[in-house]
């Protein structure tokens, strides 16, 4: 790269207008309150015989019109310059701001092909800085060979890797995974209770001379059987969604650490995506078990990772593997990572029965009397459930609670019915706190609660009536060095403690 190159001021390509039009109507929400006044006082002002409609139809025109004289004017200020080392950014329309990106400030750069990057061979690029509230540049629409052009620069890696190189240190998913992903995720129960509760809604809002002859038609087309027939439909078309959904987001996956030792993301059909992580942003790992995937030996694993951007969208966990074989990610854990997982954990005492199940039971006794006095028909025959559901959830919960801390790692599992297990590096916990109420105290148990940092806010996991002894252990675990071996002679029965 020579001199003359490193002052040319580059543009995004004239299609990333579309980046900045969405960019300019989040901007403008905080300022829709105006239009309505603006129409009226035009209204009362200038003339009374124009109608409101008029001017609102006027209104909307002009403010396209500055609307799109704005998105252009954004398009045309948003320049970089690409120097040895860095590079250089200029934008704003009546503020310039004006940026260097260096190799030391990178805490990833992220591409990801959007459906109308592939009309113009084009991919956008997230570079995601070390603080600062604007610490997220986005690169809309340039081309494969500028993307490559940066990554050098910056000091990354540029385009898919092919995964000989890694060896085993890859993990891909393949077509069969997303089908049974799409079948026992969440999203396909959501979307098949959504259809049938809407169907029925449908039929229970509508007159009843339309849900007569909609039913008419439903019972000719599928005769007596037709509400089982149309659930049959509405399943079928639950699965369609779900697997539309699931390969769209998660097709082609593959998770794979770089020669710079960063994770690597790999994912989407229409909206191809690509995501670094370097391991010293992870804060904790989750391994979830959902209750279906977990009886055929899979898991989900996500990570909490320091993120820096302002938007809603950093404050959201990473999914390093979405679908997986529970001892294929296990095995693969530390090799990508650095995470082990104990797989020997500490288990609750008796003694905490009686909260995981007495107490949900007792309260549930006592909300099953008005259920089953003042809730008519034969629906109040359903208040038993209640409180053999709340012991029930109560005695799911008191199983699956467990802990270990090692030399390096914090392990704690908890849950109803998802079974999540957080591993935690030491030296990673942001806080930590220790309560203990009078119960707990006749029977030497109390509550620990950790919590771990991620962009602006914390993501926190703790354990419930748990021995003393134990939760007094992870407490002194979560503590810097030197005070590692503060000796806790005392718990406040009413307030936590909280060490920085």
């Amino acid at each position: 790269m020579n001199k003359s190159e490193k002052l040319v001021k580059h543009r995004l390509h004239p299609v990333s207008m579309l980046y900045f039009m969405v960019t300019v109507v989040k901007e403008s929400f905080s300022f829709i309150w105006l239009f309505p006044l603006i129409v009226l006082y035009v209204h009362q002002h200038i003339s009374e015989q124009i109608s409101p409609f008029t001017i609102g139809i006027v209104s909307v025109v002009v403010l396209l019109m500055l609307f799109l004289i704005v998105v252009v004017l954004r398009w045309r200020s948003f320049t970089y310059e690409i120097h040895e080392q860095a590079i250089y950014i200029e934008s704003g329309l009546f503020v310039t701001k004006k940026r260097w990106v260096t190799p030391d400030r990178i805490q990833s750069i992220d591409s990801t092909v959007r459906v109308y990057d592939h009309f113009f061979s084009t991919r956008t690029l997230t570079i995601e800085l070390a603080g600062g509230e604007e610490s997220s540049i986005t690169l809309s629409c340039i081309s494969s060979e500028e993307e490559k052009r940066i990554r050098g620069v910056l000091g990354a890696q540029a385009g898919d890797k092919p995964a000989d190189p890694f060896g085993e240190s890859v993990i891909r998913l393949s077509k069969n995974d997303l089908i049974l992903h799409s079948l026992l995720s969440p999203r396909f129960g959501a979307v098949f209770t959504l259809l049938s509760v809407g169907f029925f809604k449908y039929l229970d809002v509508t007159e009843e001379a339309d849900r007569n002859l909609l039913i008419h038609y439903l019972s000719s087309w599928f005769g007596e059987n037709w509400i089982i027939l149309t659930l049959v439909i509405l399943l079928f078309l639950s699965i369609a969604i779900s697997l539309l959904t699931t390969f769209t987001s998660d097709y082609e996956f593959m998770l794979h650490k770089n020669d710079k030792g960063e994770l690597e993301i790999t994912q989407g059909l229409f909206e191809k995506k690509k995501r670094t992580i370097a391991q010293d942003r992870i804060q904790a790992l989750w391994i979830i078990e959902r209750p279906l995937p977990r009886l055929l030996g899979y898991v989900s694993i996500e990570a909490v990772v320091i993120r820096n951007g302002h938007d809603k969208e950093t404050h959201k966990n990473i999914t390093l593997l979405p679908f997986v074989q529970k001892e294929t990610a296990l095995s693969m854990l530390e090799p990508l990572t650095g995470y082990q997982m104990d797989s020997h954990l500490h288990r609750l005492t008796k003694k905490a029965k009686f909260a995981y199940m007495g107490i949900p039971f007792i309260l549930g006794c006592l909300l099953s009397i008005p259920v089953w006095l003042y809730v008519p028909g034969l629906y109040h025959y359903a208040a038993p459930l209640i409180p053999l559901g709340l012991f029930f959830l109560g005695w799911m919960e008191y199983r699956k609670i467990g802990w270990n801390q090692s030399e390096n790692f914090l392990t704690l599992q908890y849950g109803k019915v998802t079974r999540k297990t957080a591993l935690i590096k030491r030296g990673r916990v942001q806080w930590a706190s220790l309560r203990q109420t009078s119960l707990q105290a006749k029977k030497h148990l109390a509550s620990v609660r950790v919590a771990v940092a991620s962009g602006k806010m914390k993501v926190s996991m703790g354990l419930r009536h748990i021995p003393l002894a134990e939760a007094e252990r992870i407490y002194r675990y979560t503590l810097k060095p030197k005070r590692r071996e503060t000796n806790i002679t005392s718990v406040d029965q009413s307030a936590s403690r909280e060490a920085n």
